[in-house]
């Protein structure tokens, strides 16, 4: 940054689009760190489709909300309250751990069901990577309904 002014910085990146198994090539248009248009990618020869799920600014709005939770958080009033209080990374897993472990211990490993909505990408392979490590068969997709 120079003195008295904001250095002003652009840049596109070629990207793609997670919003469904389509996964179209999309550019990125990026201005001081942050998204500021979501335009199709017209230069890798990828298909590019701009569907309604993706037209125009939604991405941006996802990526910038200003109620988009950046953090972990743990509930400290009572149920619908909506209070919440910020905790790390660590004790989030924590926790997550401890109620997988209980619910393992008390119901045995089939009473977790791994829910991945639309897979894109490596969560697929997360999610069933992590189904049997806990010892479920339960893995479901919108193919799987």
């Amino acid at each position: 940054m120079r003195e008295g002014r904001q250095e002003f910085l652009r840049k596109e990146l070629l990207t793609f689009c997670h919003c469904c198994p389509g996964r179209c090539a999309r550019k990125a248009v990026i201005e001081n760190g942050k998204i500021v248009a979501w335009e199709q990618d017209w230069e890798s020869g990828l298909p590019t489709e701009f569907c309604p799920m993706t037209r125009g600014m939604g991405v941006v709005e996802v990526c910038d909300h200003p109620a988009r939770l950046k953090y972990p958080q743990k509930r400290v009033g009572a149920k619908g309250e909506g209070k919440w209080q910020r905790i790390s990374w660590d004790e989030a897993l924590d926790t997550i751990a401890d109620k997988l472990r209980k619910l393992k211990n008390e119901f045995g490993p089939q009473s977790l069901a791994v829910c991945l909505g639309e897979p894109k990408g490596l969560e697929y392979a997360f999610g069933q990577r992590l189904a049997s490590c806990f010892g479920t068969p339960n893995v479901v997709t919108p193919g799987a309904y």
